[in-house]
C-alpha cells in the first residue's frame, strides 16, 4: 500500500512539475543604466563630501596670507560657498535618487543633469580653494 501511495505521489507530482512553465526573467537596460547613473551620482556624491569635510578640516588662512604648498590653509569665504553648493547638491541627489525609487520608468534626464551641475559647482569651489 505504501509503494502504492508513493508511486501516484511520485506521478503526480511529475504532471504537475510538467504544467508549471517558468518565465525568464526580463531585463530592463534603460532601467539598468539609470540605476548605474544614479549610483555614480550617489558615490561621486560621496567623494565631494568627504573632499568637503577634508577641505573643512584644514586651518583658517590667516588674514593676507593665500593657501599653497608652503602654507596649507582654508579660505573661510570657500567654506561658505562650499557649504551652500553642498546644501544644493544633497538636494539635487536626494530628489534624483527619490524620483528613481518611486517612477522607475520615468526619464530621469533632467533630475539627472540638476545633479551633475550641482556636484560639478562643489568641484570647481574646491579647485578654486587649492589655488
Amino acid at each position: 500500500m505504501r509503494k502504492l501511495v508513493a508511486a501516484t505521489a511520485l506521478v503526480s507530482g511529475l504532471a504537475l512539475a510538467g504544467c508549471q512553465t517558468v518565465a525568464l526573467p526580463s531585463l530592463n537596460l534603460n532601467t539598468a543604466v539609470a540605476l548605474n547613473t544614479v549610483y555614480g551620482i550617489e558615490n561621486a556624491y560621496g567623494v565631494a563630501v568627504n573632499a568637503a569635510n577634508a577641505y573643512k578640516a584644514l586651518p583658517l588662512c590667516r588674514t593676507g596670507t593665500v593657501p599653497g604648498a608652503a602654507n596649507i590653509c582654508a579660505r573661510r569665504s570657500v567654506i561658505e560657498r562650499l557649504q551652500a553648493a553642498m546644501f544644493k547638491a544633497r538636494l539635487a541627489v536626494n530628489n534624483l535618487v527619490a524620483l528613481q525609487k518611486a517612477y522607475p520608468s520615468v526619464d530621469i534626464t533632467n533630475a539627472l543633469s540638476a545633479a551633475q551641475s550641482a556636484l560639478i559647482a562643489v568641484q570647481q569651489i574646491l579647485a578654486s580653494g587649492v589655488r
